[in-house]
Parts: structure tokens; C-alpha cells; sequence
């Protein structure tokens, strides 16, 4: 019988997070369980099983176990909400180690692995490294949990770096790439269509670090030498009113496309029809940043769509500049422009950027692959 690994997640699931169900979903050696808060997308995202403490009725069982148990706990700062319906819960399914995704979880879960003397797991992802640490109070219960937590992940080298600059030790970080499905992204159009527009995808949250205002001006900018060009947004968010008001000041309506959030089975229908893919991340004013790359790099570069991105976080290595894709300077809307406009003007390299980010996918964000590596490290833990 395989053995039992719980992973702690705040939310299941949100929409941008396929990488965290690609990794539930393909497990092999062992079973996998989540924790959660509570649970939204499921239709979406169908998995079994999963704890909700979000169904846990007032005035329930477990609801006047838990205050109780407050009462009678005596270090209260190791004390959250439903620490021991949780801890009923890894005690019954037998679960021989904690993956919690991102750091917060990973201190959540710190009493619990001190409790039951089982391994805790915590992989970073974005904000939990870039702006939290900023928040002293962060900080310091990092420091915690960088002592007691056994391993770390994170998806490249800048944020193994940055890890180590807040306090982890090196010996204690491990790269784990994210898992693409590469078997659900086929290749799609190398070539446009004469008389048809030429489509640039985006999709993200309408926050900062995903610099889409920086792609917007390079889209008017772009549009006074091209008209046949069509920018389609997937996403909403907190600056949706200043993303409308940039639109309509400049006249962009008939460039652009909203098709607010959709599920994720849209964007991969849109990439198969995209011919370039957009994504201008910078660090934001508060220090919110990538952390590593979003998915939507891998996905589409497995699409073969060639990549307009820039020069932030881990971005880097998981877009081969010059090769599978463009990066430029944070927030420079002008090459940002400048590298539209030579994709454009140069469709025949299309393909050959479109294969090797297929291949580069292939080889190194391969879901099949990542998790045979997190599985190994599982099995290094247990094992010791």
C-alpha cells in the first residue's frame, strides 16, 4: 500500500495553481491527501481525498473540540483554528510526511510536525518570499520554521537565492522545477493567416507584478505601425478600473479583447490559436514578485507559441532568450514593442522558437519527470 503524504494548501484550488494539481494528480509511489481551508474549483480540479475545516458546522463536534482545545493549550502561539482536527486527520490516514505549498502553510503546520515527529516539506512560490519576509512578523516565524522544517522548495536558482538571503541554509533548499502535462498541450499555429489578425495572449491577475500596463503601452505603441493586431486578455483583478481607463484613454478598444478569468482549459484553447504569448512581470512597489515564473510560461511555450517576457525572477531559465522567446527589461514598454515588432515583422522564426520551447518543456518541466524527482526526495526523508 502506498504510503500517505498530506499536503497542506490554504485554498483548493485557485485557478492559476495547476502545477500544485498536476503534482496530486500524477503521484505514483504515494498517495497523496490535501488539507485545506476551504475549497473552491472543484469541478474544475476533481480530487479525493480532501479535509475542509470550512465544513466544520458551528456549534459542530469538532468546532467546540477545537475551542476547547485552545483553552487548554499551552503555547497558544503554535495555535490555529483546527490544529487538531487536522492533526486527527494525519494521525488517521497514517500520513508519513507534510508537503504544505507556500511558506505561510509551512509555518501553519510547524506544530503539527513537532507533534506527530513527522517530516514537514514547504515549496515556495511568490509573494511568500519576495514581500511577506518584508513583514517582521514573517520573518521571524521563517526563521522557525527554516530551523525546524526539513527540506525546501523552490522552482529556480533566484529564488533558492533569495531563500538563503532571508536566513534558510543551503543545505536545507532544493530545486524543484514545475510540472507541465506536456500531453495536454499540443502545438499550435506557426504561421498567421493573410488577412487575419495576429494574436498576442496574456493571462494573469490584474495586479502589478504581472505588469500588464507595461504590455498595454506596448500594444499602442505597436499599433501605430501595425493595425492588423488583436491582444487578448485572460484575467481579472485590482487594477481593472486602471487597466479600463488606459484602454479607453488611448483609444485601444479595437486591439483588445477582456475575456475576464476563465478556466484553464480557455487558455490552452486560446494559445492553440495564439501566435505570440506576453508576459511582462516586474517587482511591485510593496516587493511582490514572481518569486519564480508563472506557469503560463510552460504552458505555453508546450503550446510552441513563442515568448515576449522579461528579465524578472526565474523567468530567465525557464525562457531561453533569443530562442524560444524574447526578454527585456523590467517595465520597458518600448522593447517590450520593439521585440512584438520584430516577431511580427519576422514570421518565419515562429516555428523554430515554437519547437525548441516545446523541446526545452520537454526536457525540464516535464511532469512525468518532476515527479519522479519530488517522490525521490520524499522517499530521501523517509528513508533516513
Amino acid at each position: 500500500m502506498n504510503q500517505t503524504i498530506a499536503h497542506t494548501i490554504h485554498n483548493y484550488l485557485g485557478l492559476s495553481e495547476t502545477f500544485i494539481y498536476s503534482y496530486l494528480t500524477n503521484s505514483k509511489r504515494y498517495m497523496p491527501i490535501v488539507l485545506t481551508a476551504q475549497i473552491t474549483n472543484l469541478e474544475q480540479f476533481p480530487f479525493r481525498p480532501i479535509y475542509d475545516c470550512s465544513q466544520i458546522n458551528r456549534y459542530s463536534w469538532w468546532w467546540w473540540r477545537d475551542r476547547l482545545g485552545y483553552y487548554l493549550y499551552l503555547s497558544k502561539k503554535d495555535y490555529f483554528e483546527h490544529i487538531l482536527y487536522f492533526k486527527y486527520v494525519l494521525k488517521k490516514e497514517k500520513a508519513r510526511l507534510i508537503h504544505a505549498h507556500i511558506g505561510p502553510q509551512g509555518v501553519l503546520m510547524l506544530p503539527l510536525k513537532k507533534s506527530l515527529h513527522i517530516p514537514l516539506i514547504t515549496t515556495f512560490y511568490g509573494y511568500d518570499i519576495s514581500q511577506l519576509p518584508r513583514e517582521k512578523r514573517w520573518h521571524d516565524a521563517y526563521q522557525e520554521l527554516f530551523e525546524h522544517g526539513e527540506l525546501f522548495l523552490v522552482e529556480g536558482n533566484y529564488m533558492k537565492n533569495t531563500l538563503t538571503g532571508l536566513g534558510c541554509p543551503k543545505e536545507k533548499v532544493a530545486l524543484q522545477h514545475i510540472g507541465v502535462d506536456i500531453e495536454k498541450f499540443t502545438p499550435g499555429t506557426k504561421t498567421a493567416e493573410k488577412g487575419k489578425n495576429i494574436v498576442i495572449l496574456f493571462c494573469g491577475r490584474f495586479i502589478e507584478k504581472k505588469g500588464l500596463l507595461y504590455g498595454l503601452e506596448a500594444i499602442r505603441q505597436l499599433a501605430r505601425k501595425y493595425s492588423a493586431i488583436e491582444f487578448r486578455i485572460i484575467g481579472d483583478g485590482l487594477q481593472k478600473d486602471e487597466i479600463l481607463h488606459f484602454i479607453h484613454t488611448h483609444n485601444l478598444q479595437k486591439y483588445i479583447v477582456l475575456l475576464g478569468y476563465q478556466p484553464h482549459w480557455v487558455f490552452v484553447n486560446e494559445l492553440q490559436t495564439a501566435h505570440i504569448y506576453l508576459q511582462p512581470s516586474v517587482t511591485a512597489q510593496n516587493g511582490d514578485s514572481e518569486g519564480g515564473a508563472p506557469t503560463t510560461l510552460l504552458e505555453a511555450q508546450a503550446c510552441g507559441v513563442p515568448v515576449v517576457s522579461s528579465l524578472h525572477a526565474d523567468i530567465p531559465e525557464v525562457v531561453l532568450d533569443g530562442t524560444s522567446g524574447f526578454l527585456v527589461p523590467e517595465r520597458d514598454s518600448a522593447a517590450i514593442a520593439d521585440r512584438l515588432e520584430y516577431l511580427i515583422a519576422h514570421q518565419e522564426i515562429w516555428a523554430a522558437m515554437g519547437n525548441d520551447g516545446r523541446k526545452h518543456i520537454e526536457l525540464n518541466y516535464n511532469i512525468s519527470k518532476e515527479i519522479v524527482k519530488l517522490e525521490s526526495v520524499y522517499n530521501n526523508l523517509l528513508t533516513k
